[in-house]
């Protein structure tokens, strides 16, 4: 009887006794997320004149690039609300001069459809270009 209070009484000591946690060492690529924390709030050099104006001319490309994708988006609207589904046609033309042309109303539709998410993804990729740019 006696061996079964001590084996009661060493278990209740290695109950009070706290765990050890190991501390989990990080993998190659959570030291890069890391690091690549560490450099997003670390202070930069600012940028030369030269830099900065080299930026201004990407920024004026880049915006007219959405304006363009924003133009050709509100077309592709004005076209939906012109047509009537019967007398609507595309017509693909290449630089040799070779035409074709569908007036298939399934076909026009499935066409604009595939037009304006394509339209989207690009105006949504330079939106954000736009958002997240610094001179």
């Amino acid at each position: 009887m006696n061996t079964m209070k001590q084996e009661v009484k060493g278990v209740d000591v290695a109950k009070a006794f706290p765990t050890v946690q190991m501390e989990k060492t990080p993998v190659n690529g959570e030291k890069d997320v890391a690091r690549a924390m560490i450099e997003k709030f670390a202070s930069k050099i600012p940028p030369t004149a030269e830099e900065r104006i080299g930026r201004i001319e990407h920024f004026e490309a880049v915006s007219k690039r959405f304006k363009l994708l924003k133009e050709k988006a509100n077309d592709l609207k004005m076209f939906d609300a012109g047509n009537d589904k019967t007398n609507a046609k595309i017509i693909l033309k290449n630089s040799s001069g070779f035409e074709f042309s569908v007036s298939n109303s399934n076909v026009i539709g499935k066409v604009r459809d595939t037009m304006e998410a394509e339209l989207n993804i690009l105006l949504s990729e330079a939106e954000n270009e736009i958002l997240t740019f610094e001179i």
